[in-house]
């Protein structure tokens, strides 16, 4: 009988502790599954900004239109530049990014795309292989020049000759590698210059280096080069017309209040044919180019002053405003409202032409020289 009571108990027993280990075993299952790390959901930002402008011509150009200005092109009038929205969303890897524009400057900076693809300033996928390589698809901004189209991120309002001859944005793939926080390397193969679709059978090179010798000192060497013939970008109609140009960017901020700046290029435009024979402004050997001169100063929180000096040149009339040869000074106020999400940019401009380019008030082209007085207003915003 004692054997059949501790059989029993020992039955017992063991069935108990049975049901505790499957008791503590479903605990820990369930919080193991409570506990598991969920997917991250990413990061979403969305920002722009609204500008307006207005410009007086002492010309007083009877068509209304500033010269050789790339933005800024009326004259007495209260104009509505750009209007954008940039949406941006990052997860783990991968970066979405989608830039898009409205407005007049939205037609003049997006001319190579068309249809309701005129919207699209930007549109690219980003992925880091790893925390010094990415791979960029998609419609970018161009790498070539100082100034932006952007007018929050440019000090001066007015844009440069330098980059209002430049292109503007490229649609290609690109591979970026930081050799160390000295170095930085790019190459890509796009489209071309200021286009959504090629427009022949070749593709462009871009390819920058960017070096940051001294904390606060940033240079950027660049180069674009390939066959652009029968492109929006007036290069050449024929097949072999081999376009190339080298541009150099630099900015150096001395102290917290003072910057300098450096924008220097130099444009080829080679096509083979007999240069002396032929009467086809398309179909002759060109050069273009020139340099400007920034600089920045911040007097207090809410004022600061920039000033820009630039030389121009395109003899033979390849880009946008030629034949031109011109120098241009400008002086731009920076004033900040609503804890400096609000600019209002007050500048003067005078530019000097080598021969006869600017309108009088008659509609005759006999000006060499050209002043605007203005101001802009901007207004940017971000939202994460």
């Amino acid at each position: 009988m004692r054997k059949i009571y501790a059989l029993t108990a020992a039955t017992f027993f063991a069935a108990a502790k049975i049901t505790i280990a499957q008791e503590i075993s479903s605990v820990d299952t369930l919080k193991a599954v409570v506990e598991e790390p969920t997917p991250s959901k990413g990061t979403f930002n969305l920002s722009g900004y609204v500008d307006a402008f207005y410009q007086y011509n002492l010309n007083r150009p009877e068509s209304g239109k500033n010269q050789g200005r790339v933005f800024d092109q009326y004259h007495d009038n209260i104009s509505l530049g750009l209007i954008q929205t940039l949406l941006t969303y990052k997860k783990d890897k991968a970066t979405a990014v989608v830039d898009l524009t409205f407005g007049p400057n939205a037609d003049l900076c997006n001319f190579g795309n068309s249809g309701t693809a005129k919207i699209i300033k930007q549109a690219y996928v980003s992925y880091d292989f790893t925390d010094k390589f990415r791979l960029t698809v998609g419609q970018y901004a161009t790498h070539i020049g100082y100034e932006l189209i952007d007018a929050p991120l440019n000090y001066n309002y007015s844009l440069s000759y330098l980059f209002g001859n430049g292109p503007f944005y490229h649609t290609g793939a690109k591979l970026d590698y930081t050799v160390n926080p000295k170095l930085g390397l790019m190459l890509g193969v796009i489209n071309g210059w200021d286009c959504l679709n090629d427009l022949n059978d070749q593709k462009s090179v871009t390819a920058q280096v960017h070096l940051t010798p001294l904390e606060g000192f940033g240079m950027y060497l660049n180069w674009i080069g390939g066959d652009e013939y029968n492109t929006l970008s007036n290069f050449g109609g024929n097949k072999g017309s081999y376009t190339s140009l080298f541009d150099l960017t630099t900015s150096y901020q001395l102290t917290p209040k003072f910057k300098l700046g450096l924008n220097a290029a130099y444009g080829s435009f080679y096509t083979g044919a007999d240069t002396e024979s032929s009467e086809d402004i398309w179909s002759i050997d060109a050069t273009w180019g020139g340099g400007a001169l920034y600089a920045s100063y911040e007097l207090s929180s809410k004022f600061g002053l920039g000033f820009r000096g630039e030389y121009f040149s395109d003899p033979e009339g390849v880009r946008y405003f030629g034949p031109l040869e011109v120098t241009s000074y400008t002086m731009t106020g920076n004033i900040k409202l609503a804890g400096g999400n609000f600019l209002v940019k007050p500048e003067v401009r005078f530019d000097k032409a080598k021969d006869a380019f600017f309108e009088n008030a008659a509609g005759q082209f006999s000006k060499k020289t050209q002043t605007t007085v203005g101001a802009a207003f901007v207004y940017s915003f971000s939202m994460n």
